[in-house]
């Protein structure tokens, strides 16, 4: 499965939103979210992984409906469309496609006095045995929040990892309550098979996991999985030092929960034997959709550049569908989109950025980004960076009008070290060509 569309109508933020990731997108790839504090990122990614699992599952969530609801209104909507996946032939068992599948689901919040009392099928059009919302076959999708972590959350929230395991792989979307703890016990009962039976199929997928996390490009400096046991897991960090897992840093912890859980889940619903390409433990090859908010939180700037090109490559028959604040994302999107939600409180429309726009985003360096205005205005620098700036424009041109004094000289010296780039423009802007 692969989504099209996804409509909201009346929810929270959105009087009508429509997202599409454009006709020139692959299915799977790498489709980003933009916009300012308050716009609706996390709304966007909640109302999208709510109507996937389906209204069976909602009330599990122990959400106050009424919030969900823009003010003022009596009902809301929420819609998705789907594509089916060619893949699917070739798989098996919850995999599989179901036999009644259908592209469109939906919900609907209905608004009775001030309280919402139902959650239902958006229209009748779409019968119940129709949609993805069937049984648990036919697609995978899973949603992770900006508190991606191993400890810490819930601990009747995470009684749903076994009660509901649909919604247990959206839930840390849902609130910051919520940890990817269950990945953790996972790998240790696999270790516990593997010992029991060192050539059964527990102990391929524990050496996959180790060569999957391990090839190069993903952990930074160097860091590696060192080994799995009964007192945890444990990694070797750039200094040569072996820590725990929950001991790495937020950024590390950040990622590697998300992978090892997204793993989890694929091999429960795919089948351990599925889940990696034949003979090649370096990548992923079930399909699915997977939404992950705030994608380049504690993440350095090095790591935010190459996240998504290193998600797609090694899931590449997977659609994410991410939020973000930084450009450095949005360089992987070349397969995929870029979306800009619209400014809040303004009476601009979101929009999909396309053209030249698009180019500056996914091509373009971090500057080049930023002044394409789908950040905002005015970030290039500080005001006392852009007075400074003005300054060494005047020095230029009085160099070469009339010359400088020996200050002002050691003066443009320096703002010329400060603004390399910018000098250079300066200088080819000014008659007789920077000097």
């Amino acid at each position: 499965m692969k989504l099209k569309a996804i409509h909201l109508k009346n929810i929270r933020g959105f009087r009508e939103l429509a997202w599409s990731p454009g006709a020139t997108a692959t299915g799977a790839g790498w489709n980003v979210i933009l916009g300012d504090n308050g716009s609706g990122k996390s709304t966007f990614l909640r109302a999208a992984a709510l109507t996937l699992v389906g209204p069976g599952e909602a009330a599990a969530l122990r959400q106050d409906w009424s919030t969900w609801l823009r003010h003022g209104a009596r009902s809301g909507t929420m819609h998705v469309v789907a594509q089916r996946d060619a893949t699917w032939d070739a798989l098996s068992g919850s995999g599989a496609p179901p036999k009644n599948w259908h592209p469109n689901v939906g919900l609907r919040l209905i608004r009775e006095t001030d309280t919402v009392v139902s959650v239902s099928t958006a229209s009748v059009q779409i019968a119940p045995e129709r949609t993805l919302w069937g049984g648990a076959r036919g697609w995978f999708s899973a949603a992770y929040g900006p508190y991606r972590r191993f400890a810490g959350g819930d601990k009747d929230l995470e009684k749903l990892y076994y009660s509901r395991p649909r919604l247990a792989r959206h839930l840390s979307v849902f609130g910051e309550s919520v940890a990817l703890t269950e990945c953790l016990e996972w790998l240790r009962e696999l270790r516990f098979r593997q010992l029991e039976r060192p050539k059964g199929p527990d102990a391929k997928l524990i050496e996959a996991l180790k060569s999957f996390v391990n090839q190069p490009g993903f952990l930074p400096e160097g860091a590696r999985l060192s080994s799995i046991d009964s007192k945890g897991v444990k990694f070797v960090d750039a200094a040569g030092r072996i820590l725990p897992v929950d001991e790495l840093s937020d950024g590390y912890r950040s990622v590697l929960s998300m992978t090892f859980e997204l793993i989890r889940q694929l091999v429960s619903t795919y089948g351990a034997e599925s889940v990696f390409e034949a003979g090649d433990t370096i990548r992923v090859v079930t399909p699915g959709v997977v939404l992950i908010d705030e994608v380049d939180a504690h993440l350095h700037p090095t790591w935010q550049r190459r996240i998504g090109r290193w998600f797609t490559t090694r899931f590449p028959n997977v659609q994410f569908i991410v939020t973000t604040h930084s450009p450095l994302v949005c360089q992987a999107a070349h397969r995929g989109s870029v979306f800009l939600l619209a400014r809040p409180g303004s009476d601009e429309t979101s929009r999909l950025l396309v053209g030249d726009e698009l180019n500056r985003v996914v091509y373009g360096s971090v500057l080049d980004a930023y002044a394409s205005g789908a950040f905002g205005e005015g970030l290039t620098r500080s005001e006392e960076g852009q007075q400074k700036l003005e300054r060494l424009a005047l020095l230029n041109r009085k160099d070469l009008d009339q010359g400088l004094t020996d200050d002002e000289t050691r003066e443009q010296h320096t703002l010329r070290s400060m603004f390399p780039t910018s000098a250079s423009l300066l200088n080819r802007s000014l008659p007789g060509g920077g000097s």
